[in-house]
């Protein structure tokens, strides 16, 4: 998805479907880093929330959050990292929250710019540019959906993920989408 989405060719098909599916998903997939690094990986979403939105985007976009949450929180066994969500009659908000290193007032100013000089430096060595948050930027925007972040230093980050939440008249559109593509 990343390089796709970076050379522009992706094809954008939102449809409603369970928030569940995509964290269970992240979690499993990422479930042997955090024990490696000794972090404990939390998630709290509920079954039955649904949004509206590419789930392969979303799926991308948590992926991605995850995985810099757990780069960049403490491998002792005190890491946390912790994926909730509130769900309002409009919109579903996905927060994924660390206890890690956290970032600066002037890494969050420019946290979804692409500046290609910028590195940061994981705890166990690894490294990242913040190229991934660009695109996660990009993605949740092509779901009508915000990204924002909030972070301390030395304490950890929170970023929250609103989607639209998945109504039946979602439902029908994409029903309707599907039979005009079968013509």
């Amino acid at each position: 998805n990343w390089a796709m989405a970076e050379g522009g060719r992706f094809v954008y098909h939102p449809i409603n479907f369970e928030l569940k599916q995509s964290t269970k998903i992240v979690c499993d997939v990422l479930r042997s880093l955090a024990i490696k690094k000794n972090i404990e990986l939390i998630d709290q979403v509920d079954e039955g929330i649904k949004v509206y939105a590419d789930i392969n985007m979303i799926t991308s976009v948590i992926q991605n959050l995850v995985s810099n949450a757990l780069k960049f929180t403490s491998t002792d066994g005190t890491g946390k990292v912790i994926l909730s969500v509130q769900a309002t009659e409009t919109s579903v908000d996905i927060y994924i929250r660390d206890t890690g290193l956290g970032m600066t007032p002037q890494q969050l100013e420019n946290l979804f710019e692409q500046k290609l000089t910028v590195s940061f430096k994981g705890t166990a060595g690894e490294k990242g540019t913040g190229l991934g948050l660009v695109l996660c930027k990009r993605f949740v925007d092509l779901n009508h959906g915000q990204i924002v972040a909030e972070s301390k230093e030395g304490e950890g980050t929170t970023f929250k993920v609103s989607l639209p939440v998945a109504t039946s008249t979602h439902q029908v559109l994409s029903k309707e989408a599907i039979l005009s593509e079968k013509i």
